[in-house]
């Protein structure tokens, strides 16, 4: 919600947005839609919604947006607690670098490894070229641990789905082998 060059949603309209999917999801056979929010962390570790609205969704992504430029101490604080709260299932774009303009955070990324294992949460690897969060070298970290990643395309237009190639090719320099179907990336 407080992203509000991105259009962030308020309360109303997030809960709002959760019944549109749980509507759509019971008239749909064959797949399940589920009913997710990026959620902003803020630059004292807080997330931007309550548990109560958080407990509404099945997929919370959680990243930063704002105070990119935090010692690297307050930011794996940060990036920790989000990590470890029970209601986060992907601490998204963990550095929140933008490639070639924004250096983003330094997180001491042992431990917030440690604390996405604690949480059972799993550190993203964005996709998206002018991104590219978490880096190979931070994801071998992950995978060497025993961390979970997800990949994602941080898409935007359609045509931005095909950058799923470079999250698996960030992967794979990062020597993960095999994805959770069992395939081979």
């Amino acid at each position: 919600k407080s992203s509000a060059q991105a259009g962030g949603l308020d309360e109303d309209r997030l809960r709002r947005h959760v019944d549109d999917i749980r509507e759509a999801d019971a008239r749909i056979d064959g797949i399940r839609l589920l009913a997710g929010s990026e959620v902003d962390i803020l630059a004292d570790g807080r997330l931007d919604y309550d548990d109560e609205i958080l407990a509404m969704l099945d997929v919370v992504v959680a990243s930063p947006h704002v105070a990119l430029r935090q010692d690297p101490e307050t930011a794996t604080a940060r990036l920790c607690a989000a990590a470890r709260h029970p209601l986060v299932h992907i601490v998204g774009h963990p550095t929140g670098r933008l490639i070639p303009d924004r250096k983003g955070l330094e997180p001491d990324i042992e431990r917030l490894v440690e604390a996405a294992i604690e949480g059972g949460t799993a550190l993203e690897i964005n996709a998206n070229p002018w991104r590219l969060d978490l880096r190979d070298t931070h994801a071998r970290v992950a995978i060497e641990a025993g961390c979970r990643l997800a990949i994602d395309t941080d898409a935007h237009r359609g045509e931005h789905l095909d950058f799923i190639r470079y999250g698996v090719l960030t992967a794979r320099r990062a020597g993960a082998r095999v994805g959770a179907t069992g395939r081979r990336f």
